[in-house]
């Protein structure tokens, strides 16, 4: 009995010295150093409370030097069936962040979810509930990052008129006339289809259309010069293969014209979005 004592005694020893290394070496910035004896201290503690914050820990490290994911990897190890909701809370919310620091927007949303259905008024759900917000602007659903965002305006701690002046200026960002209008692939595609560079035209690259228009101009001149010399088979050949081919070019040419002309409008909309809400939560020092 004595024997086990003691042998219990020594182990928390060992392991309070071990977490003491770990946050020394944290504590000047050696963040891949301290990752590691972390990682250590979660293999060989046998109190699950220490595993959890060895791997709190761990993940903030990575998140220190941008890897972000891999503090996600750490993060997902914690068993939260059996955690407190304020500790459950913070873990769905640093699980979301580091998705959503790592462009992993819908899975992100997954976990801001979870969060909003623990019953607890925390630092964490507010943050979350805010994070969740950027999240839907990061997908293109506008209307539901609205609705989020102003729920966050309400619980938000700042006085009840700065509240106002963020809930007009979120119902005012995502208001109907100023969300960007996508292009349609398919209309464009069926515009093309029906008269060639006119679904280039209406992606708004007139520059694109014109050259398309003048390669078919001239593949329809080259068939026509050869059928005027009785050149049949080439104008049947070469020269119709040629026709088909820029007019099927100008189609597939709008695979990825549209794409990109849509992601770059709404990259714009959404990083302008987040960039004037931060900086008037950092204005009102609400975050």
């Amino acid at each position: 009995m004595a024997l086990s004592c003691l042998l219990a005694s020594s182990l928390t020893k060992a392991q309070n010295y071990a977490t003491k290394v770990a946050d020394s070496i944290f504590a000047l910035g050696q963040y891949e150093v301290a990752a590691t004896a972390y990682e250590r201290i979660y293999f060989f503690s046998k109190d699950e409370n220490d595993k959890i914050q060895a791997l709190l820990h761990r993940a903030t490290c990575f998140k220190n030097i941008g890897l972000h994911y891999e503090a996600y990897r750490s993060l997902v190890r914690i068993e939260k069936y059996e955690l407190e909701d304020s500790l459950k809370c913070v873990c769905y919310y640093e699980l979301a962040l580091n998705l959503y620091l790592s462009s992993y927007f819908s899975d992100a949303e997954k976990y801001c979810a979870k969060a909003a259905a623990i019953p607890i008024n925390s630092k964490e759900y507010k943050n979350t509930v805010l994070l969740h917000g950027l999240v839907l602007n990061e997908l293109n659903n506008y209307s539901q990052a609205n609705i989020q965002l102003q729920d966050y305006c309400n619980i938000v701690n700042v006085s009840a008129a700065t509240r106002d002046t963020l809930s007009y200026f979120v119902k005012s960002y995502y208001s109907k006339n100023n969300i960007p209008k996508l292009k349609s692939l398919k209309k464009a595609r069926q515009l093309s289809k029906f008269l060639p560079g006119a679904g280039l035209f209406y992606a708004g690259k007139p520059g694109k259309a014109l050259v398309n228009i003048g390669f078919q101009l001239v593949a329809v001149g080259y068939t026509a010069a050869n059928i005027y010399v009785a050149n049949y088979i080439t104008a049947a050949s070469a020269g119709l293969f040629m026709i088909r081919s820029f007019y099927t070019g100008g189609v597939n040419q709008l695979n990825e014209v549209i794409p990109k002309k849509n992601y770059y409008k709404t990259r714009k909309f959404n990083d302008n979005f987040k960039s004037i809400f931060i900086k008037k939560l950092n204005y009102y020092n609400a975050l």
